[in-house]
């Protein structure tokens, strides 16, 4: 009875497997050179995903092909199970020539499927046996030549490439983040695990955006076939100048070690029993040498360029790429004084980070208050993609108005400042306009006026009676003087009082103070509400008030890079800067602001707040 169940179980369980196996078929075939002289062998790799018969290997006049062998491997993800099939061969010839395999044909089931024509070339029997991967050599020339050279021996376990990923052009310009294609070449038959991201070995560029996923290619190099594992990601500078994008990555490589002692064949016998399949075995039978190694790239210098001063415009904010309006929303009906909310949105790609809301157009009439904004990722780097604004605006002139929204970036393929502009709308604003306090201007004092000569009378008849005696001998003269020279101090402490509040210094500080206190308010309750963007963009507001008073520039013209130009790279301001483009690259919404956010923020204020007297 205990067998019978055990039967069905297996049977109930092969059932389920064969139900569940995944009905994609596909074959593949590769060969691990191009070349190999007369007399040897390539290794030709055919694999078939599903469940498949033996492929058919077409016949080629004078190209010898002999099994090697065959392995299975079955992988279920998600309920769902999938099987492969690897079929090794032996392929050579003792005639030299140009060999086409042509398409190799497999049954998957009910359906037929082929591979690519794979070619060969069969050199003459003069030329040296090489490397998998790699062109054969000359006549005449060791073969160990390059093995021993010491570039070969820092390189044999891979190396790191760092292009941009626009082939057209070779510079980037400060505070842009720009594409660049990170490739691992690792040779063709090793192994590797990588132990740990990539990682700059400079400071000269920041890397962004690193792709979690790369992908997997072969590729020939220098004659030489690799495995090529690619990240996109990007790279930014914060000053002009010629830097080396050095980057690395920590492995773990096991390569073929090509000087160990072959092993003598044993021979068998037979029509496929001929030398040139001897290196394939040895390649298939050299020991591994593993070792624990930091792939580097080559110090490949990139140019990095300065943002031009020349047709900047004032409402550019450091924003770099190329970006459109995808809507702008605008209400119609508006009050004096009574703020309403404006939503925006932009796409394209470019610095993301470094976007602020576009402004209203004319400003003039309006104020407007920092809001939240959204970032959603095109692509896998986040250079593309799309940003969302929402932002509040308070109108100061009433009547019927025409506005839109202005944005201002620089193009690095146009090489010049761009600024969009939205469809202009037609609005109506109610109300009376609001006054601005205006500082009075000072009194004109008027000279007395003087009286025309004239002969003053000397007898009672012809003026007015009075006493004789001096005003200084008068009892009441002490008063007067008194009385006056009260008035003077008065007028002294009123006319200073007066310039006080006309003083244009005194007044911009008063506007400095009051945008950074509601931006602090703003992050104190940004910080409440557990809302980190909205906390961080408030926080580097009050930071930017700040510094535009101190480095008489506008607030919003002040990014990373001027901070960074401007101040220690380790200080408070230049790090709490580095913080926030961090979260805006993370693009983490909601949470709780931790102390240590604050604390930093707090040292940035402090650092750069003048002491009260």
């Amino acid at each position: 009875m205990v067998i019978l169940m055990q039967s069905l179980m297996r049977a109930l369980a092969a059932f389920i497997l064969l139900t569940h196996l995944s009905a994609a078929a596909e074959i593949q075939a590769q060969l691990d050179r191009e070349s190999v002289p007369a007399g040897n062998g390539a290794l030709l790799t055919v694999r078939i995903e599903g469940r498949a018969q033996p492929p058919v290997i077409p016949a080629v006049p004078n190209l010898i092909v002999n099994s090697r062998g065959q392995s299975t491997q079955m992988q279920m993800v998600n309920g769902m199970t999938s099987v492969s099939t690897t079929y090794t061969y032996a392929v050579g010839s003792n005639a030299p020539g140009d060999y086409v395999i042509p398409p190799i044909e497999a049954m998957v089931g009910n359906q037929k499927v082929a591979s690519q024509p794979l070619k060969l070339k069969v050199l003459d029997s003069g030329a040296a046996q090489p490397p998998a991967g790699m062109a054969p050599t000359p006549p005449g020339m060791p073969q160990a030549a390059e093995e021993e050279s010491g570039d070969a021996g820092e390189k044999r376990f891979g190396f790191l490439t760092v292009e941009l990923a626009d082939s057209e052009r070779n510079h980037v310009y400060v505070g842009e983040i720009a594409p660049v294609r990170i490739r691992a070449w690792l040779p063709a038959d090793s192994r590797a695990n990588l132990r740990s991201g990539i990682q700059p070995e400079g400071k000269a560029f920041t890397l962004h955006n690193v792709s979690d996923q790369p992908q997997q290619t072969q590729e020939m190099r220098d004659g030489k076939r690799y495995l090529v594992v690619t990240w996109f990601g990007g790279i930014s500078a914060t000053k002009a100048g010629k830097f080396p994008a050095s980057l690395s990555v920590n492995a773990t490589v096991a390569v073929r070690d090509a000087s160990a002692p072959k092993q003598p064949r044993r021979r068998m016998g037979g029509p496929f029993d001929d030398p040139f399949f001897d290196s394939v075995f040895d390649q298939m039978n050299a020991p591994m040498i593993q070792k624990d190694v930091t792939l580097k790239s080559d110090d490949q210098e990139i140019e990095v360029r300065a943002l031009p001063t020349e047709g900047r415009p004032a409402g550019f904010t450091g924003a770099v790429g190329e970006f459109k309006f995808d809507r702008a929303e605008i209400p119609n009906r508006w009050k004096t004084g009574e703020p309403q909310q404006i939503t925006a949105q932009l796409s394209g790609s470019g610095n993301f980070a470094l976007m602020n809301a576009p402004e209203l157009s004319p400003a003039d009439p309006w104020k407007t208050y920092p809001g939240k904004d959204q970032f959603s990722a095109g692509d896998q780097a986040s250079f593309s993609g799309s940003k969302l604004f929402r932002f509040s605006a308070v109108p100061r002139k009433g009547g019927a108005q025409e506005v839109s929204l202005a944005f201002s970036y620089f193009d690095p393929a146009k090489e010049s400042y761009e600024t969009i502009r939205s469809p202009v709308q037609k609005i109506e604003v109610t109300g009376e306009d609001l006054v601005e306090v205006e500082t009075a201007a000072a009194p004109v004092v008027k000279e007395p006026e003087k009286k025309a000569a004239g002969l003053v009378g000397q007898h009672r008849e012809m003026s007015r009676s009075g006493s004789l005696v001096p005003l200084v001998s008068r009892p009441e003269f002490p008063r007067i003087l008194s009385l006056a020279g009260a008035l003077g101090v008065l007028g002294g402490i009123l006319a200073a009082w007066r310039n006080h509040r006309a003083n244009p210094e005194r007044l911009a500080r008063r506007a400095l103070e009051k945008a950074t206190r509601q931006a602090l308010d703003l992050a104190v309750r940004s910080a409440a509400a557990g809302e980190v963007s909205a906390y961080f963009g408030a926080a580097r507001l009050a930071l930017q008030h700040q510094l535009s008073g101190l480095w008489n520039q506008p607030a919003q013209a002040i990014t990373l890079a001027e901070v960074q130009a401007r101040l220690a790279p380790d200080s408070p301001v230049a790090r709490f800067f580095q913080e926030a483009d961090r979260h805006e690259y993370s693009r983490q919404g909601t949470g709780e602001v931790l102390p240590q956010w604050r604390a930093l923020f707090d040292d940035a204020m402090a650092s750069i707040t003048p002491p009260t007297r």
